[in-house]
């Protein structure tokens, strides 16, 4: 009789633990899981007309993207230029897939174990043309791991990143999926407008060197067959010259640069279906330093050392002909 009556208690209890079971599966989990935002942010693009980017470690130093009659500009401090061509829709695009994958910290304690305070983090506002906030995000810490693709990478393997942000004004840390923390950790240079020389080979027809001296040519394309004058260039040379000539970026910009004599050495480029391309080049403070500028980019100065940019627009006229015995 008491071994019946202990068997049912036992069964009771059983029952009793499986029902508390479920209830923690279908109550308390599911609250958990609605923790996490499908989105962080939802504004529309086209209502934005500022974003502006205070970075980790020059806060004082913030980067403006401003619109102005449909037009982006960058700037920071006192120097505006143009953005790079994608650079502002990548912004968008970045922070509208954010998509929470965890809940990393509830509360201000873990901020700065993942660099979300403010003295630690990039803070990213996006403001309307009332100044009114769409989006007010910190990035913080970045981590990674490699994982075992088939289809990628070295080995077999890729890279797998994690970025961990959060709303300004809310306390809870989120990871997210992606390298969306080294994507806003640039300087102001990486957002500008680099572009120093873009055309189509094809349209190409005569680039125009003209140098000191008596050293000035010109590389003509006649029937299909590059010249100097009365002599066939050589066409393997020409052709890789070319090739990587149709698409030139600058990399150190030089900001309040002011001409104050002609330039040294000067390049057109000219072509069907082309708009004519000038590149000027002057003297810098050193004999190993050349400030160039492009008509694609006319606000913007390059300083390049001899064997950098200027050795990829400058060539001299023996580097186009045959060499004796070849």
């Amino acid at each position: 009789m008491s071994k019946r009556f202990d068997n049912k208690t036992l069964l009771y209890l059983f029952a009793g633990l499986i029902t508390l079971l479920l209830l923690t599966v279908l109550i308390r989990i599911p609250k958990q899981n609605a923790t996490l935002k499908s989105k962080l942010v939802e504004f529309d693009t086209l209502s934005a007309t500022k974003i502006i980017i205070y970075p980790r470690l020059l806060k004082d130093k913030p980067v403006e993207f401003i619109r102005n009659n449909g037009k982006w500009t960058v700037q920071q401090g006192s120097v505006v230029s143009a953005p790079q061509k994608e650079a502002v829709q990548e912004i968008f695009d970045q922070v509208l897939a954010m998509k929470p994958q965890n809940l990393a910290a509830v509360n201000k304690s873990k901020w700065k174990e993942f660099e979300l305070t403010d003295s630690l983090a990039t803070r990213i506002k996006i403001l309307n043309k009332k100044d009114k906030l769409l989006a007010d995000l910190m990035i913080g810490k970045f981590s990674y791991k490699q994982a075992n693709n088939p289809y990628g990478g070295y080995g077999g393997y890729n890279v797998q990143g994690t970025s961990f942000v959060r709303l300004y004004d809310e306390k809870e840390v989120y990871g997210i999926d992606g390298f969306v923390s080294p994507f806003f950790s640039r300087n102001f240079n990486d957002w500008r407008d680099k572009t120093f020389i873009r055309f189509n080979k094809d349209d190409l027809m005569n680039i125009s060197f003209t140098y000191p001296a008596d050293s000035s040519f010109n590389l003509v394309k006649k029937d299909k067959a590059w010249m100097i004058g009365s002599q066939k260039a050589d066409s393997s040379g020409t052709a890789g010259f070319i090739s990587d000539f149709t698409s030139l970026d600058g990399q150190e910009i030089k900001d309040n640069f002011k001409p104050d004599l002609n330039p040294a050495y000067q390049l057109k480029i000219e072509g069907n279906n082309l708009l004519n391309i000038n590149v000027k080049c002057y003297t810098g403070e050193s004999t190993d330093q050349y400030i160039l500028n492009s008509s694609l980019n006319p606000d913007v100065y390059y300083s390049s050392k001899k064997d950098g940019l200027f050795a990829q627009v400058f060539k001299s006229q023996n580097s186009f002909l045959k060499k004796k015995g070849k």
